[in-house]
């Protein structure tokens, strides 16, 4: 039988957004300590539960990776399809109350990218794509700015919770480098929200110096190169599983490469 991506798709939006307002109903928001700086909450947990088991119900000889509960591979069918989930993507923002969060389901197929979605709840944006589709935000397709001048461009750079003092030093580096070329540098800490912002033509680029999976911006790779962008690591180079990431309209990517090396 051939995979039906659209009706895949349609069961994402549905199942991100019911599972998300469901959270709302939790009266306590529980914060525990992961590693270094990082947080997680009872919301994150009962997200990706949720998601994860609903999705199985249509999909019950997938493989699951989460960000939360780590990789699950169904020993029958193998990676063949494996659904990518980071339940909150911001946690420290969503804990304080901020906008700059979201919800991130993504499925791959022998490791590629087939199809995701990108939920923003506080700002109402559901963003989709499937693979040689385009990309949507809200049902409105998708398309990188033209900014062409540096001079023009609003480069956001990614800072989590996770970054070492390796990471960080090499990070404050390169925005020292942009800064004076740039129309503005801001620091994120939501790889979703700024990979969709991209995508939809709000920024020009993203930078991320940590070599990660980058749970949350699985889908949103997907966005900005079906809305015509360009997506690599910080040297120019094809992502691999796990590494660093630059991606940006496309125009300035090559300009920003050469500033930053």
């Amino acid at each position: 039988m051939v995979f039906n991506k659209k009706l895949a798709i349609e069961r994402v939006v549905k199942i991100v957004k019911e599972t998300y307002l469901q959270s709302e109903n939790l009266v306590v928001i529980k914060v525990d300590k992961k590693k270094f700086n990082d947080i997680v909450t009872n919301v994150d947990i009962f997200i990706e539960r949720n998601i994860i088991s609903k999705l199985k119900k249509f999909y019950p000889k997938h493989s699951f990776n989460a960000e939360e509960s780590g990789k699950k591979c169904n020993e029958k069918a193998g990676d063949e399809y494996e659904w990518v989930i980071d339940p909150i993507d911001g946690t420290v923002q969503f804990v304080a109350g901020l906008y700059d969060f979201g919800v991130v389901v993504a499925l791959k197929k022998n490791g590629e990218t087939i199809l995701g979605a990108t939920f923003l709840p506080k700002l109402g944006d559901m963003y989709t794509s499937i693979k040689s589709e385009g990309a949507y935000c809200n049902g409105q397709k998708l398309q990188v700015s033209s900014t062409s001048n540096l001079s023009d461009s609003l480069i956001y750079v990614y800072l989590g919770s996770k970054h070492n003092k390796k990471e960080i030093s090499r990070t404050v580096k390169i925005i020292q480098k942009l800064t004076p070329l740039v129309r503005g540098i801001r620091i994120v800490g939501s790889s979703s929200c700024a990979s969709s912002w991209v995508a939809s033509g709000k920024i020009d680029a993203l930078i991320n110096v940590k070599c990660a999976q980058g749970f949350g911006s699985t889908a949103g790779r997907l966005f900005i190169s079906e809305a015509g962008g360009t997506v690599t690591n910080i040297k120019g180079q094809a992502q691999q599983v796990k590494d660093t990431l630059l991606c940006s309209n496309g125009i300035l990517h090559d300009k920003i490469l050469k500033i930053i090396w």
